[in-house]
């Protein structure tokens, strides 16, 4: 082959990885649209579906570029948000109406959704403590400090405050329409019964 057709055949890939890396970019950059519309969402059916879609997705993009952090903190934010609220909202429903082998079920996933969110969290490098303040899980430390203190009166005052506090910012919607489903269904007898009052 020629010098001239080895020049051709670089430029070529060269050409070829600066497209791919293009595309892998604006690709990013879409899922970080999608993570934020995501949170303005008030419908929990639809929202919990998008966000199903949304983590294989990010999945994808992982395998494309292991080390972007944006992805990492996407995936990290996301297995959070299904471990602590869809998943979580399901298991209370789940307790609520006495079915405790579906509340299993679901224990087991959040644990796995976690699992997944500390892997992504670790290879981001952050700690796994970086985020143990941060969302639904922070809204719930207190009223389940109250129940592992068999407190009714700051457990059924702190659920209270969960179900009356404003949305806030679009970018809060969804967390905080998880947080006041979860709030109401910690307050139900069945789900209340754990903290033995």
């Amino acid at each position: 082959m020629s010098r001239g057709g080895v020049f051709a055949v670089l430029l070529a890939l060269g050409a070829s990885g600066c497209v791919q890396q293009a595309v892998l970019e604006n690709d990013v950059r879409t899922a970080q649209w999608k993570a934020r519309t995501l949170a303005t969402a008030a419908d929990v059916s639809l929202a919990h579906a998008a966000l199903s879609a949304q983590l294989v997705e990010l999945e994808a993009l992982h395998q494309r570029d292991p080390s972007d952090a944006r992805v990492l903190g996407l995936l990290d934010r996301g297995y959070r948000l299904m471990a602590q609220g869809f998943v979580e909202l399901r298991r209370v429903e789940a307790l609520a109406a006495g079915d405790a082998a579906r509340a299993e079920q679901e224990l087991a996933l959040r644990t796995n959704a976690e699992s997944r969110a500390r892997y992504y969290r670790m290879k981001l490098g952050a700690t796994a403590d970086d985020h143990a303040n941060a969302g639904l899980a922070s809204d719930f430390a207190d009223p389940e400090a109250a129940c592992a203190r068999h407190d009714r009166a700051a457990y059924e005052a702190q659920l209270n405050l969960l179900l009356a506090k404003p949305e806030g910012a679009p970018e809060q919607r969804l967390e905080r329409t998880l947080a006041r489903k979860l709030a109401a269904g910690w307050l139900m007898p069945n789900v209340a019964a754990r903290c033995n009052f």
